[in-house]
């Protein structure tokens, strides 16, 4: 299985229903390829010569696809996002029309279409279509060329404001095209070296050291909010995974258990329901799932979640109070839930040349990376 070998064979379409009460903003389509999310808004918001606030947007994508998504920006005009459009490579801004501003979350979901190369498909595969999936926060979720979003998300939780920023800027992988400079800077330690040979293109990592001389801490001020929110979530996600995989290895993802808690929706809102003798048999009666703790300082876990859950933080070396981030409010986290078990509507598929195109949707927060891994692995 070979997925993601070219951009155009991983096409997402985010799936919003947009609000046009105020329209105090224009909306557009983003369509972008070999860019992530964050990085395309800055750039966007740096031609525009806006603060990157301005403009909404309500899910990071793929960096190697093309993507779709809406886009909303205040201040500017039609003219400035053309003018734009034209200016930024692989990038196409349309659809531009007055609507409301949009936030993280707003989006239903992503519409996949994918050419999963070397691959076919069998009954085995199939059948796991309707089974459904555990899941998993997938890799973008943490870096896919450099997988560290999490590291230096679990050094803040801990205080370590110096290594978190030593992980960030220098961490070397030798498939990353900065491998050299940032070996450079692990081997040395030597900021000011670093500030001089890290080129314009590491934007943060500069940001990070023109500020590094006021202390660690302030360092991380120099990022924007949304980045440094992302390496706490990139943390819990970890977690996360680590605990749906060892109860995986326990009981099927389809199961449900006393003590569990479930996640319902009423009224457009998510309830919270605890799994006891009185309502075990309509929870699986409704084909709902159980659900596992995105960990933070006020996450109450039961039962077999606790038995698992405990021992992990252990070897982790935190608690969950940790996530209470005192040095730093605005990057602690109360922690919440997350279903354990994703599934895939409206799924197709051909047989093709190179492989197997898949098309189907799914729910926002499940990953398609995940979903293919599962279907594909023996």
């Amino acid at each position: 299985m070979k997925i993601k070998e070219k951009a155009e064979d991983f096409i997402v379409q985010e799936v919003l229903s947009l609000n046009h009460k105020k329209n105090d903003c224009l909306v557009f389509t983003l369509e972008k390829e070999n860019w992530d999310t964050i990085g395309v808004i800055k750039v966007i918001a740096r031609e525009l010569k806006i603060s990157q606030k301005r403009l909404g947007y309500a899910g990071l994508k793929d960096k190697r696809a093309v993507t779709r998504q809406k886009i909303s920006v205040f201040g500017v005009t039609k003219e400035q996002l053309e003018e734009v459009s034209s200016k930024i490579p692989r990038i196409r801004i349309y659809d531009i029309e007055e609507g409301d501003r949009i936030r993280l979350g707003d989006h239903l979901g992503n519409a996949f279409d994918i050419l999963v190369r070397d691959a076919h498909l069998t009954f085995e595969i199939l059948e796991k279509v309707k089974n459904g999936f555990p899941n998993y926060f997938g890799v973008q979720r943490f870096g896919e060329v450099r997988p560290i979003t999490h590291e230096v998300g679990r050094e803040l939780v801990k205080g370590n404001f110096e290594k978190a920023a030593f992980l960030f800027l220098a961490k070397p992988f030798e498939k990353d095209k900065y491998y050299r400079i940032r070996k450079a800077l692990w081997d040395t330690h030597d900021f000011k070296e670093a500030k001089m040979v890290y080129p314009p293109s590491l934007m943060y990592e500069r940001a990070m050291l023109d500020r590094i001389h006021l202390g660690f801490k302030e360092a991380f001020k120099a990022l924007p909010l949304r980045l440094n929110t992302l390496f706490i979530h990139a943390y819990q996600a970890h977690l996360f995974n680590q605990i749906v995989e060892r109860r995986c290895k326990q009981v099927p993802v389809t199961e449900v258990e006393l003590k569990d808690v479930v996640i319902a929706s009423m009224g457009g809102r998510k309830v919270f329901t605890l799994a006891g003798e009185h309502n075990l048999d309509k929870i699986k009666k409704e084909g709902l799932c159980a659900a596992a703790p995105i960990l933070g300082y006020k996450t109450q876990v039961r039962g077999r979640m606790k038995e698992i859950t405990e021992p992990l933080l252990e070897e982790e070396g935190i608690t969950k109070e940790d996530f209470q981030i005192k040095e730093f409010p605005s990057l602690s986290s109360r922690g919440t839930y997350r279903e354990i078990l994703a599934r895939a509507s409206d799924f197709s598929h051909a047989e093709e040349e190179e492989g197997v195109r898949l098309k189907f949707f799914l729910p926002k927060g499940q990953y398609a990376t995940v979903f293919l891994e599962e279907l594909f692995r023996r």
